[in-house]
C-alpha cells in the first residue's frame, strides 16, 4: 500500500511539472506573438508588475516592461514586416513557484522601400519566471544578443 501511494504521489508530481513546463512554454509563445503583432498591452501582460528587463546587449532598454514596450513600439514602427521565432526552451525549477528559463530567438525584420532592407537578430534570453495568481509570468529577463546581420 505504501509503495502504491508513493507511486501515485510521484505520478502527480511528474504530471504537475509537465503542466508547468507547458504553461511556461505557452507564456513564451504568447510573448513572441505579441512582439510580432506589436500588441504592447498583451506583451506587457507576460511580465509581473514589478518585472525587470534588460535588452541592453542589443542596444535596447533596461528597466520595466512599460519602458521597454514604449521603446520597442517606436523601434518596430520602422519595419513593415517582422517575424520572430523562439525555441530550445530549457526550464530548471528552483522551487514550486520559480523557474530559471533559457530560450533562443531569431527575429527577421524588413525596412520597406524600392529595395527593401532585411535585418536578422539572434540570441537567447535568461529569464526568471514565477507562478502568480495570474499564472506563470516573467519577473526578470536578460537578453544576450549573439548577432545582427
Amino acid at each position: 500500500m505504501i509503495l502504491r501511494e508513493l507511486l501515485d504521489s510521484l505520478g502527480e508530481i511528474m504530471l504537475n511539472e509537465a503542466l508547468d513546463r507547458s504553461l511556461i512554454t505557452d507564456l513564451l509563445s504568447r510573448y513572441t506573438w505579441a512582439l510580432v503583432d506589436g500588441d504592447w498591452d498583451t506583451w506587457q501582460k507576460a511580465f509581473t508588475p514589478d518585472a525587470h528587463v534588460d535588452y541592453s546587449t542589443a542596444g535596447g532598454p533596461v528597466g520595466s516592461p512599460a519602458v521597454a514596450a514604449e521603446t520597442f513600439s517606436g523601434m518596430m514602427s520602422m519595419f513593415d514586416v517582422s517575424l520572430s521565432a523562439g525555441g530550445n526552451v530549457a526550464i530548471t525549477f528552483e522551487n514550486d513557484d520559480t523557474a530559471k528559463v533559457r530560450s533562443v530567438y531569431t527575429m527577421t525584420m524588413r525596412i520597406p522601400g524600392d529595395q527593401p532592407t532585411y535585418m536578422q537578430a539572434s540570441g537567447w534570453y535568461n529569464d526568471t519566471i514565477v507562478r502568480t495568481a495570474n499564472g506563470w509570468l516573467i519577473s526578470n529577463r536578460f537578453e544576450h544578443l549573439a548577432y545582427v546581420k
